[in-house]
């Protein structure tokens, strides 16, 4: 990889030219544009803050292409999302920042010989997530840089329907155990992320999980072959198999083998669901099955939950 950019590329890379390919690569459309660009020169104009957009980058370049856990990569809050009141160069300073480490990210997917394509389907995602921001909170904005930091240090896969990214298998081997599939503890599995584009349709599920095996045998083979996926979500919830039966959601969870204990869900679904986060589920309404559903069973006195679950992928040596 090439030396730490100076300040003065620092700025480069999120001005002009430069910033309208990242426009490009991010999938950015208006009113973020706008926005981003008035905290990119907000941010250039203050040495102080043009010098933290360094120490940014200089992390993510220090964490390209490795698996680390979450808290290795953590990137603290620049802003309150729920203050439409926060200055625009807080509430764009991580995009601008992931606009200065792109030239690096694609550097590192050359290496790995990902094409083009590949690297543009993933880092659309920073502009989908900018526009779920607004939907959420109403105003610009990104505040979900720790997860943006994966596809910012290449770490981080798109598969049509589903993503993925390499992760370590973190749970006890007593919980592994439990799964009965080809894999131990320490292993590095694929992590399944479910991006907001629509119905979970069976079929492309399928085409999605029958790309990965592939993929990492291409492009990272200097690991063994990855014939193992983990998802952690709320989609993994049993209940889905009762609140919604019949629907893709809970053909979904189905597939997966639950590992380890559950967690506390409601956040999650409020977030992702109603996209309404910190909101009474009281406050609620919905339209869809799944909505109406989800907002009885609270009603009543249910809770949501997360699980984790593993499942072998297609083209696995059978177990």
């Amino acid at each position: 990889m090439t030396s730490q950019p100076t300040v003065d590329q620092l700025g480069a890379r999120v001005r002009g030219a430069a910033l309208q390919r990242a426009f490009d690569y991010f999938a950015v459309q208006q009113p973020d544009r706008a926005d981003f660009v008035a905290a990119a020169e907000r941010i250039c104009a203050d040495p102080i803050a043009l010098g933290r957009i360094g120490e940014v980058v200089g992390r993510l370049r220090a964490g390209m292409g490795r698996m680390l856990a979450p808290q290795q990569m953590f990137l603290p809050a620049a802003f309150d999302p729920q203050d439409p009141d926060e200055p625009v160069e807080a509430r764009f300073f991580y995009p601008v920042a992931f606009a200065a480490t792109l030239p690096d990210t694609l550097a590192f997917h050359r290496t790995r010989a990902i094409p083009d394509s590949g690297s543009r389907a993933i880092l659309a995602d920073v502009g989908r997530h900018l526009r779920v921001f607004e939907r959420t909170f109403g105003h610009t904005g990104l505040h979900v840089q720790n997860w943006i930091s994966l596809h910012l240090r290449g770490m981080i896969f798109d598969f049509g329907r589903l993503q993925a990214d390499l992760e370590v298998l973190d749970a006890s081997a007593a919980v592994v155990r439990t799964a009965c599939l080809p894999v131990v503890t320490g292993s590095v599995v694929a992590g399944i992320h479910i991006p907001d584009s629509g119905p979970l349709r069976p079929a492309e599920v399928d085409a999605s999980l029958a790309r990965m095996q592939p993929f990492f045998a291409q492009h990272f083979p200097e690991l063994p072959p990855i014939s193992v996926a983990r998802c952690t979500s709320w989609l993994l919830d049993e209940q889905l198999l009762e609140l919604v039966p019949d629907s893709n959601i809970a053909r979904f969870g189905a597939r997966w083998r639950r590992i380890g204990a559950p967690t506390d869900g409601d956040e999650s679904v409020r977030n992702f669901v109603f996209r309404r986060p910190y909101a009474d589920p009281a406050d609620l309404t919905g339209s869809t099955r799944l909505e109406q559903a989800l907002l009885a069973h609270w009603r009543v006195g249910g809770h949501l939950h997360q699980r984790s679950g593993l499942l072998k992928l297609p083209g696995a040596v059978p177990s």
